[in-house]
């Protein structure tokens, strides 16, 4: 009797054996960073602020897998969340959900997502900016205060296939209730050798009948070879915050040189006056940085940033929730015409 159950349980186990191993362990990942900045903001029109901080940079902690289905079909899953603030300790698992879906991918079709994600014209920004998360984010300056540099929920995604270095990626948006934002985004990547190219362009419909739906038209590209590195970001928007003529661009150019396991960097952005408005409210904003490898999950650098607000805006400052930045009691610009500055010594570790 003992024999059968062995028998049987060897059996059981050769044919649970490869459905077992068609899904594939979960992989955990996420990164630390951390950064002790120094700001000098002009708070008013009488005072400079200056003040030292010890920030948690979009620290992260994931968890992805996914699932082979046969006939070079697979399912995917990721949960992605901001669980650290090592910094105060305001935040913890949970409470910012990241890049969170569920979905299918082929080898020869591409990829269907379901969940929350960055947007399509938000990523091209991410391919190219060498201050990501860091003082001198280019969203300080992009997307028009982070409009259209958003992760976004509810919705439906489709990535393609490699065609021959280009892909395509868009997606929809659909809101819970009537009076929420219908968000349609879409790109076009070409990649060749040292090359890359892309085009972006996203919509946002609201609720309101007299409204206009506002838009992003993005174009970006990045030459990377040997030691060198360029980089360009031009965008177009209308129709801001539903107002018709209501229009602002913003552009930038950025460039990175590497010697050894050093990347010095530096990039300048602007944007300018949005159409229809009084005053001027755009802004300039330049930064400047060295990254040193220490190996390859772990980063120390160095960077300076600095912004001029125009003279009818406060708006703009070197380090902003929408740039992933730390901002528990940083200082914002509070002069019309302000300017803000920062100094930032900060380490990331990758896992």
């Amino acid at each position: 009797m003992n024999k059968k159950l062995l028998i049987a349980a060897v059996g059981a186990a050769l044919v649970a054996g490869p459905m077992m191993a068609a899904q594939a362990a979960p992989t955990v990942y996420g990164s630390f960073h951390m950064s002790l900045d120094r700001y000098d903001v002009d708070t008013s029109a009488t005072r400079t602020t200056e003040r030292g901080l010890v920030n948690s940079n979009s620290s992260r902690f994931g968890l992805k897998g996914d699932e082979d289905l046969g006939g070079g079909l697979k399912s995917i899953y990721q949960v992605e969340s901001g669980v650290f603030a090592a910094d105060d300790g305001t935040a913890g698992f949970g409470n910012t959900l990241r890049n969170t879906y569920l979905g299918f991918t082929g080898s020869s079709w591409g990829t269907v997502k379901l969940g929350r994600h960055d947007s399509p014209v938000k990523e091209l920004g991410r391919a190219i900016d060498q201050f990501n998360e860091q003082i001198g984010d280019a969203r300080n300056i992009t997307g028009n205060g982070g409009t259209f540099d958003a992760r976004v929920s509810n919705m439906l995604r489709y990535d393609s296939a490699d065609l021959g270095g280009i892909r395509f990626a868009l997606q929809y948006s659909t809101p819970e209730v009537s009076t929420a934002t219908r968000n349609v985004s879409g790109n076009v990547t070409f990649t060749q050798g040292p090359f890359y190219a892309g085009l972006g362009y996203e919509t946002h419909a609201f609720s309101g009948s007299t409204q206009k739906d506002e838009k992003d038209l993005r174009l970006v590209g990045k030459f990377n070879m040997d030691a060198l590195v360029l980089s360009a970001l031009y965008e177009t928007m209308d129709d801001l915050g539903g107002v018709s003529g209501r229009d602002r661009k913003a552009w930038g150019v950025g460039a990175g040189f590497k010697m050894a396991n050093n990347l010095l960097k530096l990039h300048y952005y602007s944007t300018d006056k949005q159409d229809g408005q009084a005053t001027e409210n755009g802004a300039n904003l330049w930064a400047l940085g060295v990254d040193h490898s220490l190996s390859k999950t772990t980063v120390v650098y160095a960077n300076f940033a600095t912004v001029s607000n125009d003279s009818g805006t406060t708006a703009f400052n070197v380090s902003s929730a929408n740039g992933g930045h730390g901002t528990t009691n940083v200082p914002t610009v509070g002069k019309a015409g302000g300017d803000g500055k920062a100094y930032s010594f900060g380490t990331i570790i990758k896992f």
